[in-house]
């Protein structure tokens, strides 16, 4: 029988694999859906918050953001506090590709959160909050939780 973490490990694995099947099935590189998804809608992002937000690593990031950058999707902005710090915007190019890419995808999410019912989505992102800040802060009780990974 499964441990509830097992199941849990279980179910966000089949998750994950369920968009990275979505991504190979458009022939979409599963590293750059994430990043356009996380960017699409917004006005601008900073590379550390697109890490946050995928959970990917910056170096991974940083190179789905040249790539971008180089077929003139993304544009790099000085920060207002820290310029050293980029934020990545969306060119006029950029959102196009991004819609294209990500409303078909969003469309299927919608349909599948309609088939649950509001009251099921509702409690899924309740839990889903409260075990990540359950358990951020047991990991910031180890100090295993770098200070700038919290979200803003």
């Amino acid at each position: 029988m499964l441990t509830d973490e097992q199941k849990l490990w279980g179910i966000w694995g089949q998750s994950n694999g369920l968009y990275s099947a979505w991504a190979a099935s458009r022939n979409i590189n599963y590293y750059l859906m994430l990043v356009l998804y996380t960017l699409d809608g917004q006005k601008s992002m900073t590379q550390k918050k697109i890490c946050i937000c995928t959970g990917l690593t910056k170096q991974t990031v940083n190179s789905v953001i040249r790539s971008l950058k180089e077929e003139g999707y993304v544009e790099l902005i000085p920060g207002c506090e820290d310029r050293r710090e980029k934020q990545v915007k969306l060119t006029e190019k950029g959102i196009g590709y991004s819609r294209r890419l990500v409303a078909p995808l969003r469309e299927l999410e919608s349909r599948a959160l309609t088939i649950m019912g509001s009251d099921r989505v509702k409690q899924m992102v309740d839990n889903i909050a409260l075990f990540n800040t359950i358990f951020g802060n047991e990991m910031e009780k180890e100090n295993a939780l770098d200070k700038n990974w919290k979200q803003d």
